[in-house]
């Protein structure tokens, strides 16, 4: 395994030999980001019983709890139009043998001292266009309880942990269960869920800094 820092605090590069799931995402890259600075203050909505069967979307800043659907609107590479609905699973500690492994992956201890965490996410399509092949994990992000964000590791290729595209059985309906890890300083802010923050739109009312983002976390 080959690690290359860049010029980034808390960011690395690299890559390993673990099969990547199908269909592959986009990037093969293992990378460490660092925790940025908070959102607005402003207090979130609570989440809407019925909204995913409904079709309604998510006002931004709505806040929904362990289970709870929220919907969004998904724009494709090729503008297709989707609504999407995702839900927080669970926030479950990595297993001793997972965080050794982890270990592994970086050779100067940029893990040592970090408390790991699983996020899982269930997202399944509401309604609209095909969109096979998209994906738009990028845009969750782990989050403690006040929807600051917990600083995230990106492991392309561990079946144990990992993200994928939206699958042709999505269209049809099919959930699909996306993992997430965070790493949390000892004694620090404890990762609670994720936040959705709309991706890279134009026009964005979800963003982290300019917008409210929609937030999954366990009470």
């Amino acid at each position: 395994m080959t690690i290359i820092p860049i010029a980034a605090a808390f960011t690395l590069t690299g890559c390993f030999a673990s099969p990547a799931p199908a269909p592959a995402p986009a990037s093969d890259s293992v990378t460490e980001t660092g925790a940025a600075e908070p959102t607005s203050s402003a207090s979130p909505t609570s989440a809407a019983g019925g909204s995913a069967a409904s079709g309604d979307v998510a006002e931004p800043g709505t806040k929904a709890g362990v289970g709870e659907e929220l919907v969004y609107e998904f724009t494709g590479t090729d503008d297709q139009k989707a609504l999407i609905a995702a839900k927080l699973v669970d926030v479950t500690p990595a297993t001793p043998e997972q965080v050794d492994f982890l270990n592994q992956q970086f050779d100067k201890d940029e893990l040592k001292g970090f408390e790991i965490s699983f996020i899982h996410v269930e997202m399944s399509k509401v309604s609209g266009d095909p969109v096979e092949f998209n994906a738009d994990y990028t845009s969750f992000k782990p989050a403690d309880a006040e929807g600051q964000r917990v600083q995230d590791v990106t492991v392309i290729g561990w079946d144990e942990c990992s993200t994928e595209s939206f699958t042709p059985e999505f269209d049809s309906g099919e959930p699909i269960t996306q993992c997430f890890i965070a790493a949390a300083p000892a004694g620090g802010a404890k990762p609670a869920g994720v936040y959705y923050d709309g991706g890279y739109s134009d026009v964005n009312p979800y963003d982290y800094y300019d917008g409210k983002p929609l937030l999954f976390v366990q009470d």
